[in-house]
């Protein structure tokens, strides 16, 4: 078949319809059909058509051998970080059934749908000319977010900005991230690539019996930098092979001049969400004036009751949210510590003791005016309690 614009074009749109279809939640019946049978065999049966009704492609057997290597480095590297992450955190039980069963399970509704999604993608950008690859490339990228992300789960739940602002960085910024960095690879002529990528890694998670229990904020980086960093590769790769690009254009394309900004600021925002021993916290009250004002950011060292004594502020957790006060009295019974604290603004003393285990660590520095933005950006309750924000930063209220 010649290619054609039109053609494709009218694929994608076909795939738009039926992914938003899918997204929509029907009967149980239904949803658990189109789960094991429907949603298979369209992208199989899509596939299929493709392979023997559209021609094949000029590849670059260079650049995708490179391609290939590179995307098997990224692949390696994302599952030693994100098993490196639990270092930092904890290990929990993997949610995902490990047994045979769960993995062949596992491998057919989602692993199929990988392998078929990305030989589409590659058949249709390749479907036109060269000078409607990148048009194509961008479409593709977006209906496939689109079905990725599901928007329609969003109809007749409670949106709040909060819920937004994480269900874009959780989720929308790596489907973008991952998509764009896929239509890329299949511009360059190669889908295999992609497919090692998303299956080796789903594979990590499929069978891995623990997994850390990482905050999603940390995922997320790693979801969204790892695509990156490989796309960059990729692009240098292709422009030291191409004769036509000058010398200044390759070297300000090499990634590794960008690589150390990168871990720098991945490391800021572990510091930011408390993946370190020591973290930052917004003040978002002025309970503890003079000492801390509103909008000040405060360092809160990780410890122990041992490591605490009588006039260290503290923060520790209560139900639901979290307190910053200074400790006024310690005592121990039964061989657990326990502590009174106040605000040194308030006139009386904490009503509840704050018991050892409550403790989360002690303020060792502070940074005036530093925590206005957290305050503006973050949702905070009406009910002047600490609010512990999902991204690890807790704002202070009391």
């Amino acid at each position: 078949m010649q290619k054609s614009k039109n053609a494709t074009i009218g694929i994608i749109i076909l795939i738009l319809i039926f992914g938003i279809l899918g997204s929509i939640k029907l009967v149980k019946y239904i949803n658990v059909i189109y789960l094991y049978i429907i949603n298979p065999a369209f992208w199989i049966g899509l596939s299929i058509v493709l392979h023997y009704f559209l021609g094949r492609n000029i590849e670059n057997r260079k650049l995708k051998k490179q391609i290939v290597e590179y995307t098997i480095i990224a692949t390696l590297v994302f599952i030693i970080v994100y098993m490196l992450s639990g270092l930092f955190v904890t290990f929990g039980k993997n949610p995902y059934s490990t047994t045979p069963i769960g993995l062949l399970h596992n491998l057919w509704i989602t692993g199929t749908i990988l392998v078929a999604k990305e030989f589409v993608r590659y058949k249709l950008i390749n479907n036109v000319y060269e000078k409607d690859k990148n048009k194509i490339a961008i479409m593709i990228t977006v209906i496939y977010v689109i079905i990725d992300i599901e928007i329609t789960r969003f109809i007749g739940t409670n949106i709040t900005v909060f819920s937004i602002v994480k269900y874009t960085i959780q989720t929308i910024l790596p489907n973008v991230a991952k998509n764009a960095l896929f239509s890329y690879i299949a511009i360059n002529g190669n889908y295999i690539a992609s497919i090692i990528y998303q299956i080796v890694t789903n594979l990590y998670f499929w069978i891995s019996p623990i997994l850390p229990n990482s905050p999603w904020v940390m995922t997320a980086i790693i979801d969204i930098t790892i695509p990156i960093i490989l796309f960059l590769y990729i692009r240098y790769t292709k422009n030291k092979l191409n004769i036509f690009k000058n010398r200044e254009n390759i070297i300000n394309s090499d990634p590794r001049n960008i690589i150390p900004l990168v871990i720098a600021i991945i490391l800021a925002i572990w510091f930011a969400i408390g993946i370190f021993p020591i973290k930052p916290v917004a003040i978002a009250s002025g309970s503890m004036e003079n000492e801390l004002h509103i909008g000040d950011i405060v360092i809160i060292q990780k410890c122990n009751a041992n490591d605490v004594n009588v006039g260290d502020i503290i923060e520790y957790k209560m139900e639901g949210y979290t307190i910053i006060h200074r400790i006024i009295e310690k005592n121990q019974k039964n061989g657990e510590y326990y502590f009174i604290t106040k605000g040194d603004n308030n006139n009386s003393q904490d009503k509840e003791e704050v018991r050892e285990n409550q403790l989360i660590g002690k303020v060792i520095f502070k940074i005036r005016y530093l925590g206005y933005p957290a305050i503006w950006l973050h949702i905070v309750e009406e009910n002047e309690q600490t609010i512990e924000v999902e991204t690890g930063n807790k704002i202070n209220k009391d």
